[in-house]
């Protein structure tokens, strides 16, 4: 029995952030309903078995999310750039990775609606700005290509780009 997924959501599940213990997950109802939101929210079916593993797989998505926002936005801006990954299970296999989460799609609409779901149910930022995005990016390409010439610089430099660019240019 396939369950119906949500496709726009903007809430958040069961208030992720106030989520820290298996007693705060248990105050929002038994484990049968509890696990059942959980896997209207993120529109895929949890194979897991009592509080520990629920708690743990909310906590390892949201860290999963968070952590690579970019990438994952990147990919849901426009759909060629999910199939910019090669093959559906090539792509499918890269994104249950930057999840840490097995997705179980078939279709590549399928893929993207369920990383859509995932990826809005548990995001803390709303990074939908793509000079936004592209700026955080610039930034974090310099700071690691400085670090490769040797130059240590931090992710928030206090000089701009061209004032470090312009003190190591070799005359």
């Amino acid at each position: 029995m396939q369950k119906q997924f949500i496709h726009n959501t903007n809430s958040k599940i069961l208030d992720i952030d106030k989520i820290k213990d298996i007693e705060t997950l248990k105050s929002f109802g038994t484990y049968a309903e509890v696990k059942i939101h959980v896997e209207e929210k993120i529109g895929v079916s949890l194979n897991i078995n009592g509080w520990d593993q629920l708690l743990k797989t909310i906590n390892n998505l949201s860290f999963s999310v968070n952590k690579n926002i970019e990438k994952l936005t990147f990919f849901l801006t426009d759909n060629k750039h999910l199939k910019e990954l090669g093959s559906f299970s090539e792509a499918k296999r890269i994104i249950s990775q930057l999840l840490s989460f097995p997705m179980t799609a078939r279709s590549w609409e399928r893929l993207e609606s369920q990383l859509k779901t995932i990826v809005l149910a548990f995001s803390h930022h709303e990074v939908t700005d793509k000079s936004v995005i592209f700026e955080k990016n610039k930034i974090r390409n310099f700071v690691n290509s400085s670090r490769l010439e040797g130059i240590q610089i931090s992710d928030i430099p206090i000089l701009k780009m061209a004032d470090v660019i312009n003190k190591y240019r070799v005359h």
